[in-house]
């Protein structure tokens, strides 16, 4: 009897949530979204797949916990937090194993000498196996089928905010987020990679939020800002992933002169596509803000 193929990596779908949607629907919709693409991801995760199964897993792990954060301040904390707690733990268990997919990914990129890719091959096999074990543990389904009770026994501070319109509390909560990447920007020197960190870190939030709110809005506003987004995040997720390759680096008892050269060369690039990609981010007028009305001619 053939064995059917397996599915391909689930990608992460956008629910389609209306302009007037209440709160609670579209924090549901959401969630169950997320955990549909975790759930969809971790058996491949759990054979030892292609490595796009973790990439996607994460992806929908990530959502999940920029929901939650997103709706944070409607809901009980205390019982958030105990959903949530597990799922952390999962993603530091799935980003180690991610670092050194993307690790390996680098050195080939860098044309790094056999023994140290050797070396970042074993290691890599051996964070890989923890993840596999844990895609497929009873504690990481639990995890999940907690979250889904939590969302279905009336997770909210409140019974009132989560019948609340939905356009209201997304403009609020975007424009929280941006008000935090732009203090976190702040007279930035982009080769400061510590700096540059915090600043991805926010502009992610804000990313998940646009796209979390994107059915409130226009699309034709929503794509424009959302594009600028993206492209500062990639870039500075490549930044990201060369200040995880030095971490990486000193833990391999190899030569990685070579390495480290190209680890420089591919900063220096990066880092001066930077600010003129801010500039012209912050030139955009965010679309969750009301069209200035314009005065009439007397």
């Amino acid at each position: 009897m053939n064995t059917p193929p397996a599915a391909p990596p689930a990608k992460w779908s956008r629910p389609l949530i209306p302009q007037r949607a209440a709160v609670g629907d579209a924090f549901a919709a959401l969630c169950h979204a997320a955990l549909a693409q975790i759930a969809a991801n971790a058996p491949g995760v759990a054979r030892g797949d292609e490595p796009e199964y973790l990439h996607q897993l994460r992806v929908g792990m990530r959502r999940l916990l920029s929901a939650v954060r997103a709706f944070r301040r409607l809901l009980k904390r205390n019982r958030a937090d105990e959903v949530v707690r597990p799922l952390r733990h999962a993603m530091r268990v799935f980003g180690t194993a991610r670092d050194w997919d993307v690790f390996c990914f680098t050195l080939a990129r860098a044309k790094a000498n056999r023994d140290l890719v050797a070396r970042a091959s074993r290691k890599r096999a051996a964070v890989a196996r923890a993840a596999r074990e844990l895609a497929g543990s009873p504690a990481f389904d639990k995890a999940q089928r907690r979250a889904r009770r939590w969302l279905s026994r009336d997770p909210w501070r409140s019974d009132a905010v989560q019948g609340d319109p939905l356009l209201g509390y997304a403009r609020r909560s975007l424009e929280r987020a941006h008000r935090k990447l732009r203090k976190r920007a702040r007279r930035i020197d982009w080769r400061d990679p510590a700096r540059r960190h915090v600043v991805r870190i926010a502009l992610k939030r804000l990313r998940y939020g646009c796209d979390f709110f994107a059915g409130c809005f226009p699309q034709a506003a929503v794509g424009p800002f959302l594009g600028r987004l993206a492209k500062l995040q990639d870039t500075l997720g490549e930044l990201n992933d060369i200040s995880v390759a030095r971490t990486l680096l000193q833990q391999l008892p190899a030569q990685t002169s070579s390495v480290q050269r190209w680890l420089e060369r591919r900063e220096r690039e990066l880092t001066a596509s930077l600010a003129k990609d801010w500039s012209a981010l912050e030139r955009r007028r965010p679309h969750w803000r009301a069209q200035p009305r314009r005065r009439a001619r007397r």
